[in-house]
């Protein structure tokens, strides 16, 4: 295993995600809208993430570095500018070409980070998606530190770290995007993927079934909190906790995936989380702060130990073109499975026992039930072990 090259990739991945997570607590700071800003996010994603698997099937063609290197430096740049504007137009602009960046940027770099693993690509995947998870995790502390201490108006001022860098990855780096020999035609790519489109598919339709409820926490951390009536230190720091303990799932679902079959992985996360979810909500409404923290960590810890399963299988059917299918499951997933987004804020405030956005998530619960059925219907044995 490549440790140096699993280590630098894993660290512009930390700064990608980073800026993913900024329009969230932006959302909160600023006072927008949650619908509004529910649906911003949920277009926009469709948008960006639908081009993702032609972005990695891009990158499979491409190769070398270039799109990588614009990846992160466009999403930096476009999601640091959103402190400067409360404007929904031109913070839906934003918002797309920081998507789109961050969509460039993914496939290429999950090849890069399979490829390190040298025959354990779960273990170097499940750290590259971890160190993700924490730069995310930190995200919108760094985002909601900076813009409390010099003003909104200063956020462009974050894009500089990822700046640095993304050309020193450019100039000074030495890892690129790989594959076979020779690089796929479209006629080879499309054979092969329609031999292989069924498991594709409902590996796909597993992915955003799981990430709506995922990404629903996610984005709505902040503002639940809020809803609860906790501060603003409080609430900024919902979502690190979150994301924090999703990398450690990621973490072990990395180290014990060679162990155990990846069907069941997928099974046990996404079930067991509902009693931890449970006293999230409980704890959170009767305004505890330290055992919501405790129910919202938990909850993120086992969510999380099903993302690389998911992704895995897919790698495995497809070994001639990994990032066309991160590009897929990633790239589709994000497009579609944020709209429970706008689903989860329309739903907000209904039950008289779930204030706020709790009400809306309980209703997304459904989604990570359902992904478990659809697992119900993979094979047995991992594919192509």
């Amino acid at each position: 295993m490549e440790r140096r090259q699993i280590l630098f990739i894993s660290s512009l991945h930390f700064w990608v995600d980073a800026y993913s997570l900024f329009f969230p607590i932006y959302m909160v700071i600023a006072g927008l809208d949650p619908a509004w800003a529910a649906m911003i996010t949920a277009v926009s994603s469709l948008a960006a993430n639908g081009l993702q698997p032609l972005m990695g099937l891009w990158a499979d063609r491409l190769r070398g570095k270039l799109p990588v290197f614009l990846g992160l430096a466009v999403g930096a740049v476009a999601l640091s500018l959103i402190g400067l504007t409360r404007n929904y137009a031109l913070l839906f602009v934003l918002v797309l070409v920081g998507r789109l960046g961050i969509s460039l940027f993914h496939p290429g770099a999950s090849n890069i980070a399979g490829a390190a693993g040298r025959g354990r690509g779960e273990l170097s995947f499940s750290i590259f998606l971890a160190v993700g998870i924490m730069g995310g995790a930190l995200s919108q502390p760094y985002f909601s530190v900076l813009t409390a201490r010099l003003d909104n108006a200063a956020s462009p001022l974050l894009a500089l770290p990822a700046l640095a860098l993304a050309f020193t990855y450019l100039f000074a780096g030495r890892m690129v995007i790989t594959g076979p020999r020779q690089s796929l035609d479209i006629r080879t790519a499309g054979r092969i993927f329609r031999e292989r489109l069924a498991p594709i598919l409902l590996l796909l339709a597993i992915m955003i079934f799981r990430y709506g409820f995922i990404t629903a926490i996610a984005f709505f951390a902040a503002q639940l909190f809020a809803d609860w009536g906790f501060p603003r230190l409080a609430y900024s720091a919902a979502g690190t906790v979150y994301n924090l303990a999703g990398a450690a799932g990621i973490l072990l679902s990395g180290v014990v995936a060679h162990r155990v079959r990846l069907r069941t992985l997928l099974v046990i996360s996404q079930l067991a989380f509902l009693p931890f979810f449970a006293l999230l909500l409980h704890f959170g409404g009767r305004s505890a702060l330290w055992p919501a923290f405790a129910g919202l960590a938990a909850t993120g810890f086992v969510l999380n130990l099903s993302h690389v399963p998911n992704i895995m299988m897919g790698h495995r059917l497809l070994p001639e073109m990994t990032s066309t299918v991160s590009g897929i499951l990633m790239g589709f997933a994000w497009a579609f499975g944020e709209f429970a987004l706008p689903l989860g804020a329309a739903f907000s405030g209904r039950f008289p026992w779930a204030p706020g956005l709790s009400s809306g998530l309980v209703v997304l619960v459904a989604l990570p039930l359902l992904a478990t059925l659809l697992t119900l219907l993979l094979p047995r044995e991992e594919p192509l072990r």
